[in-house]
C-alpha cells in the first residue's frame, strides 16, 4: 500500500512538471496578457507623453512615408468593401497604395522575413497571417495600415498623425488596436514585435482549437498589445529609442479614437466585420468583461488544487510513518 501511494504521488508531481514544462509559453502569454490589462491605463497615467492628443502638433526626424497598405487573403470579397477603400484612394490621391494577397504576400514574407516565414505558412488562420504580414510591411515600407472595413473621413496628410513615428488607436478594455496603424519605415518596435512573432506561434485548445484565441494569442491585437506593452516598458525607462504613441483626443481620452465595433470616429468609420471570429469568440469576450472575476476564480481553483495536492502527499507519508511505526 505505502509502495502504492508512493508511486502514485511520484507519477502525479511528474505528471505536473511535464504539463507545466509543456504549457511554459502559454503561461507566459498568460502572464502577459493579465500584466497588460492591469498595467496599461497606469503606464499611460505615470507616462502621458505615451498619448497623442489629437490634433497636437507633432514633430518627427522621419515622417512615415504616403503609403497605405491593405491585406487581403484567402477567400475575402473584395468587392464588399469597395466603398471603404474607395474613400481612402479619394482622400490620398497622390498616395502610393499596396494591395497584399496571396500572390504577393507569401513571396514578400519569405524573402524578407525568413524567420517569420515557416511560421506565416504554418498558421491555422487566413487572419493570422493577415496580422503578421501587416506588422511586415509596415516595418519594411513604412507607412499606414487601414483594415479593408475603414472608411477615410480625412486626408491623414493634412492631420499631425503623419508626424509621428508610430500611432495606433486603443483597445477595450486595455492596449492597442491593429485595425489602424501608421509607422515609419523600420521602426524599432516593429522589430522587436517581428522577433516575437516564433515564440508565440503556440496551439491553444485541447481537444478542440480554438480559433479566436489563437489568433488573438499568436498575432492579433492582443499579441500587438502585449509586444507593444513590453517596447513601451523599455522606452519609458530608457533601453529603447523610436517612439510610440496611442491615439487620443484633445483631453487624453482613447474612446473617441477606438476602432471598436460598428463605430465613427473624428477620422475615419469602422465597419466592424470581424469575420474572422470563430465559435470561441463570444466566450472569450464574455471572459474579458468579467476578466478580474475569472482571474481570482482562475487564482482561487489553482490554489485549492495545489493544497489538495499537498495534503495527499502529507497524509500519505503520516500513514506510511504510522506503519512503519
Amino acid at each position: 500500500m505505502a509502495i502504492r501511494n508512493r508511486l502514485v504521488g511520484t507519477v502525479v508531481i511528474f505528471g505536473i512538471l511535464v504539463t507545466l514544462i509543456a504549457i511554459q509559453q502559454h503561461l507566459n502569454v498568460l502572464l502577459d496578457i493579465a500584466r497588460t490589462y492591469s498595467t496599461f491605463y497606469p503606464l499611460l497615467q505615470s507616462h502621458p507623453d505615451l498619448i497623442y492628443r489629437y490634433p497636437a502638433p507633432a514633430l518627427t526626424v522621419e515622417a512615415p512615408p504616403k503609403i497605405i497598405h491593405s491585406v487581403a487573403l484567402g477567400n475575402v470579397n473584395i468587392d464588399r468593401y469597395h466603398d471603404a477603400m474607395a474613400s481612402c484612394r479619394q482622400l490620398h490621391s497622390d498616395w502610393e497604395f499596396k494591395h497584399w494577397t496571396d500572390d504577393n504576400a507569401t513571396d514578400f514574407i519569405m524573402q524578407h522575413y525568413p524567420r517569420v516565414f515557416p511560421h506565416y505558412c504554418g498558421y491555422y488562420q487566413d487572419i493570422q497571417r493577415a496580422n503578421v504580414l501587416r506588422y511586415a510591411v509596415l516595418h519594411h515600407y513604412g507607412g499606414v495600415y487601414l483594415d479593408l472595413d475603414v472608411t477615410c473621413l480625412v486626408a491623414l496628410d493634412s492631420t499631425p498623425l503623419m508626424r509621428l513615428p508610430f500611432v495606433s488607436p486603443g483597445a477595450h478594455p486595455a492596449g492597442v488596436n491593429n485595425a489602424f496603424i501608421i509607422s515609419q519605415q523600420g521602426h524599432a518596435f516593429l522589430s522587436h514585435l517581428l522577433r516575437s512573432v516564433p515564440s508565440h506561434d503556440v496551439h491553444w485548445g485541447w481537444p478542440i482549437r480554438l480559433p479566436y484565441v489563437e489568433n488573438m494569442f499568436s498575432a492579433g491585437c492582443m499579441f500587438f498589445s502585449n509586444m507593444w506593452m513590453s517596447y513601451a516598458r523599455a522606452l519609458v525607462s530608457g533601453r529603447a529609442l523610436d517612439k510610440v504613441h496611442v491615439l487620443g483626443d484633445e483631453n487624453g481620452r482613447l474612446a473617441p479614437h477606438m476602432l471598436r465595433g460598428l463605430v465613427t470616429t473624428p477620422l475615419m468609420a469602422h465597419g466592424g466585420a470581424s469575420s474572422w471570429h470563430g465559435w470561441d469568440a463570444a466566450l472569450i469576450l464574455t471572459i474579458g468583461k468579467y476578466y478580474l472575476f475569472v482571474v481570482i476564480a482562475a487564482t482561487l481553483a489553482a490554489t485549492l488544487v495545489i493544497i489538495s495536492l499537498v495534503r495527499y502527499c502529507l497524509c500519505g507519508r503520516v500513514r506510511r510513518r504510522r506503519m512503519s511505526g
